[in-house]
């Protein structure tokens, strides 16, 4: 490590900041964890889908899950590392079957309840089911949750997807509001020290001297 590096290293430690995990987008998240939902409750989906069977609710739980988390590896690409587009295209693949029920078990309640204008219809409703989970303002907080969820789905076993919708998508729902980071408050001024002296008096070889500086 070459002096700027243990530079770096001693005004950390000198004014006590702890770094993040590597794939950490916020140093203290938020804590969403909630009860698993069944996916017909009030307010958690938009739009709200009206008349389903258990078996419509579920393929709309399940395809919420997917458009959200198509939502995250589109726009959580600023933090590579929680790497949202790998896990989507992965969940994708790995849960091929069950979200491919679940589309063609959206076009059945839409046959069902639209009639000849049921494939407009279901457009229009995935198109905003879609939108519903972009928010520009709350985007550090959507996409540490959705990291969350991504890696649930990929951690169930194939015909398990289905967990990983009631587990996560209240919190996915209650990540588009905006949360201020515990150490980094959104949108107000972090005070920063002053910067320690880096001229040579300071050094001894490659060691900072703190008791000169």
């Amino acid at each position: 490590m070459g002096k700027f590096g243990k530079f770096l290293a001693v005004t950390a430690a000198l004014f006590g900041v702890a770094a993040p995990a590597s794939a950490q987008i916020l140093f203290y998240p938020p804590d969403l964890e909630s009860a698993p939902v069944n996916g017909d409750e009030q307010g958690l989906f938009v739009p709200q889908m009206v008349g389903g069977t258990p078996e419509d609710i579920r393929a709309n739980l399940i395809w919420n899950l997917r458009s959200s988390l198509n939502v995250a590896a589109l726009n959580c690409q600023f933090w590579p590392s929680v790497m949202s587009v790998d896990n989507y295209n992965a969940i994708l693949t790995h849960h091929a079957d069950e979200l491919n029920a679940a589309y063609e078990g959206l076009k059945s309640y839409f046959r069902r309840t639209a009639g000849r204008q049921w494939q407009s219809t279901m457009d229009e409703y995935t198109t905003t089911m879609y939108q519903s989970y972009v928010r520009v303002g709350s985007q550090r907080t959507f996409c540490t949750t959705a990291a969350q969820a991504a890696r649930d789905a990929l951690a169930q076993p194939k015909g398990q997807l289905y967990l990983a919708a009631q587990n996560n998508m209240r919190a996915m729902r209650s990540s588009l509001i905006s949360y201020s980071d515990a150490t980094m408050p959104y949108h107000e001024p972090v005070p920063l020290p002053a910067i320690p002296r880096l001229d040579n008096a300071c050094w001894r070889g490659d060691s900072y001297d703190t008791r000169r500086c």
